[in-house]
């Protein structure tokens, strides 16, 4: 009697162990969630005017969404806000104008009066963007509760706001400004990650990646398209004329960041 019994109890243990694994392995088709990362910045500078000024850093807060067509392959998307910092130190003699709290482009200068000229050294900025990423997922069968991925694709950046605080030729005069001129509206890049995803309750995952995204677009504002081609520049050059030769800075940005998904 306690041989049939054993051999029961042995049955249904091993029925609930398969049906906890077929769990697992039950693929959600869309799963949405916040991911949060941190991350470092390493700006490299094509441009004779300014050299980096440091490491900058990245915090990222959104939502993602991954549409998985099957166990292995997904699609990753989202929106993320990153908090950036960045810097850069001056070695010509680089002037812009400014009024107030204002820095002003060449196109605005001609419709303000009481302007104020500024010889700037170093500036430190802040960027505000709005990013979509646009991955590729491959992900391996689980082992137990956990799996591991790879991620490809791009990540698109559109600036929403830029606090600069820069310093003078003698690094005594710090002025703080909110300005959207300085830095290019898109900014793109291509990444990659890998991780792991932890599977802690039925559909719900936890993600570990660390990613490295390569920049593929000028980091600050280039030339206008139509029209004088100087018009939205604010920084600026003076010759032995005494003529005014805008500039740009060339330089992209490259990503080291560790992030972390909660998804549903």
């Amino acid at each position: 009697m306690y041989k049939y019994i054993t051999i029961l109890f042995l049955l249904i243990f091993q029925s609930e162990i398969n049906t906890s694994f077929a769990q697992l392995n039950t693929e959600k088709k869309y799963q949405m969630g916040i991911i949060i990362g941190a991350g470092l910045n390493n700006i490299k500078t094509i441009s004779k005017i300014a050299n980096p000024n440091n490491p900058g850093n990245d915090l990222t807060i959104g939502m993602n969404i991954v549409r998985s067509y099957n166990q292995n392959i997904a699609f990753n998307s989202g929106i993320e806000f990153d908090f950036s910092s960045i810097g850069y130190k001056y070695d010509e003699k680089i002037f812009y104008d400014y009024t107030d709290n204002q820095i002003l482009s060449k196109k605005e200068k001609t419709n303000v009066k009481n302007i104020t000229q500024f010889n700037l050294k170093e500036r430190n900025q802040s960027p505000i963007y709005i990013s979509i990423p646009t991955m590729l997922v491959f992900k391996t069968e689980y082992i137990g509760y956990n799996r591991f991925f790879s991620k490809f694709g791009m990540r698109h950046s559109f600036i929403l706001k830029d606090l600069v605080s820069d310093s003078d030729i003698n690094g005594n005069n710090d002025i703080t400004m909110e300005t959207n001129k300085e830095l290019s509206i898109y900014t793109g890049s291509v990444g990659i990650s890998v991780g792991t995803e932890w599977n802690y309750l039925s559909n719900s995952t936890i993600m570990f990646e660390l990613g490295y995204y390569y920049g593929i677009t000028n980091l600050n504002r280039n030339n206008a398209l139509f029209g004088d081609i100087d018009k939205n520049k604010t920084l600026y050059t003076i010759d032995i004329n005494n003529n005014l030769n805008y500039q740009t800075i060339k330089s992209t940005r490259d990503q080291i960041a560790l992030k972390i998904s909660f998804l549903f």
